[in-house]
């Protein structure tokens, strides 16, 4: 007669099977993600282009004066380091580890801090940090170090000379805190609706993958991203609010 009872063996099979079908699903939004970003990419690669070829059909027109030509040279100049600067982030997304592991994520704010050190020092920033005596998180370590450089690049080209700018890391219940705030010119209102929409700039050399990125990875690992924003005189400054589930949701 046959055993009602399922061996051991078939408890481990299928263990190995469900990890199989969830390093499959990270995989899957993972080349998702990048299929999305190569997109959008290519669409403003080809923007970027175009521009160039007008720039330098301009430049080699006859009868320009000197000084219009240069305009025109020094623009095709901005055009290509922005290019460069959107093949680049672009690439290095791409390239990011899809593995989530546990994390140390106050130790990951610090290497994001350590990383911006020179600006912060140049700006006479103040930082105040605060977090959680413990504030770890099965996250993918590459993604959300590129998420809070992402968010403190923002915050150190917003705030004024000898601004502020906070960062805080704290558990509540199942999810991980992590908050980015400055005392900067704020948000303009035109760029509030279509802030996290990809190529979104108020950055005259920006190119508007930073926080489209960040929401991406984000809700990646099933959390949410929020903000709030001032452009009142004396009152103004932008908070970012990022809440990730500890342990990721299959």
């Amino acid at each position: 007669m046959d055993s009602p009872f399922v061996s051991s063996g078939s408890f481990e099979d299928e263990g190995q099977k469900l990890k199989a079908c969830e390093e499959n699903l990270r995989r899957y939004h993972q080349l998702a993600l990048a299929g999305r970003l190569v997109g959008a990419t290519m669409h403003e690669v080809n923007n970027r282009l175009a521009a160039l070829t007008n720039l330098i059909f301009l430049a080699r027109s006859s009868g320009q004066s000197e000084p219009q030509r240069t305009e025109y040279l020094d623009e095709a100049d901005l055009q290509l380091r922005s290019l460069a600067e959107i093949t680049t982030r672009s690439l290095t997304f791409i390239r990011v580890d899809a593995e989530s592991k546990e994390v140390d994520l106050v130790d990951l704010a610090t290497s994001a801090l350590k990383l911006h050190r020179e600006q912060i020092a140049k700006k006479r920033i103040n930082v105040q940090t605060r977090s959680s005596d413990v504030a770890r998180a099965c996250v993918n370590k590459g993604e959300i170090f590129q998420v809070l450089t992402n968010l403190l690049l923002n915050s150190l080209d917003a705030v004024p000379h000898s601004g502020n700018l906070h960062v805080r890391v704290a558990i509540r219940s199942l999810n991980a805190i992590i908050t980015v705030a400055d005392n900067g010119s704020g948000i303009p209102r035109s760029m509030q609706n279509t802030l996290f929409d990809s190529f979104k700039s108020n950055k005259s050399e920006g190119n508007g993958l930073g926080l489209w990125i960040v929401r991406e990875i984000v809700q990646g690992h099933g959390g949410a991203i929020r903000y709030r924003t001032s452009n009142r005189q004396n009152k103004s400054g932008t908070v970012f609010r990022i809440v990730l589930p500890i342990q990721r949701a299959s």
